[in-house]
């Protein structure tokens, strides 16, 4: 098993955004343009979307240097019209802030 040394285990926040099946996609477009944003703030490793095969989840998975370059981005005041269009849009959300404590990177 490949452990991860903890000063490489960056910070990484796992949401999972409940939406309907008919909102998903616009769901998936407005994240997309919050992901561009979000992806050159300062600390943003990795932005990654996965969609639920019902149509009712889109899973977003941020990966971050540390847990303040993640909490400067959320307190960006040009992101609220943002994190507010997706409030309109999902019925509910279960966010998650997590450690990598192993990761598996296969060679192509």
């Amino acid at each position: 098993m490949s452990r991860i040394p903890p000063d490489e285990a960056h910070f990484t926040q796992v949401n999972v955004f409940h939406t309907k099946p008919e909102d998903q996609q616009r769901l998936f477009d407005a994240m997309s343009a919050g992901a561009d944003a979000m992806g050159r703030h300062e600390g943003c490793v990795s932005v990654s979307m996965h969609l639920s095969a019902d149509g009712t989840r889109l899973i977003s998975i941020t990966e971050w240097k540390k847990q303040a370059d993640f909490e400067a981005m959320r307190a960006r005041s040009d992101l609220k019209t943002y994190f507010k269009e997706v409030g309109g849009i999902i019925t509910a959300v279960d966010p998650a802030a997590c450690r990598i404590a192993y990761r598996n990177q296969v060679s192509e």
